[in-house]
């Protein structure tokens, strides 16, 4: 460095002495030719963050601003469930989870493409939790039991009904929570089924539903003085 600028003359140990060095060279040199340094400490700076800081949401949201597409949906999470939960959920919506339809287009042996629990078609997410008979039995038995209208559904974004919730925060909340794990257990009924060989019915999947439910919510939304009782009528 002589009087600010860059000064091109190095002291080497052994000059460049091949191609592919001497267009590295070259290149560094054109990189130093706009760089303007300053009197001062030297900091380093991130330049996606109005206050100079790496945060990952900047990165997030620098990445959505050049993604050729934009996603059209955010899932709702909820802090009433485990994660893991949330994140089948999140999986289903992307049809991401090890259905036997894509586990076949991945050159995965899976012998028969039927859906385990009613046979009756083939195993996608969609029919794992909306269109098997199993799976629509189960959103019936949860209506009856959550008193909410007789759930008819159509695609996979069934856990959000609960938007259509009449009533307070809490219970769209307490529903939506119901939802996801209802998600959550048809898929455990569907790996109970393929790799336990076991018998299940409508009856054993809302109990699972009704029993996790009341643990994760009790313990996650401190509501201490939910009971068994006013939980199995819903009296929420």
């Amino acid at each position: 460095m002589v009087n600010g600028e860059i000064c091109s003359t190095w002291g080497w140990l052994r000059g460049p002495c091949s191609g592919p060095e001497v267009m590295e060279l070259r290149g560094l040199l054109q990189s130093c030719q706009n760089v303007v340094l300053e009197d001062g400490t030297d900091k380093v700076g991130w330049d996606l963050d109005d206050y100079g800081c790496f945060s990952t949401s900047s990165l997030k949201d620098k990445i959505n601003e050049v993604r050729l597409s934009h996603p059209e949906f955010r899932l709702k999470w909820n802090n009433w469930v485990p994660s893991k939960v949330g994140i089948l959920v999140w999986r289903a919506e992307l049809d991401r989870i090890p259905v036997m339809s894509l586990l076949a287009k991945r050159n995965v042996i899976v012998g028969s493409l039927d859906c385990s629990a009613c046979g009756e078609s083939e195993e996608t997410t969609e029919h794992v939790f909306v269109s098997c008979g199993l799976a629509q039995a189960v959103w019936q038995a949860v209506s009856v039991w959550c008193k909410v209208p007789h759930i008819f559904a159509f695609g996979i974004r069934v856990f959000e009904l609960y938007k259509f919730i009449n009533g307070s925060k809490r219970k769209a909340k307490l529903f939506h929570a119901v939802c996801l794990v209802s998600v959550w257990c048809l898929w455990k009924a569907r790996n109970d089924i393929v790799f336990n060989g076991m018998a299940v019915t409508v009856e054993t999947v809302v109990g699972d539903i009704k029993a996790l439910g009341y643990l994760w919510v009790k313990n996650r939304s401190g509501g201490a003085s939910l009971s068994w009782e006013d939980w199995c009528r819903f009296k929420v």
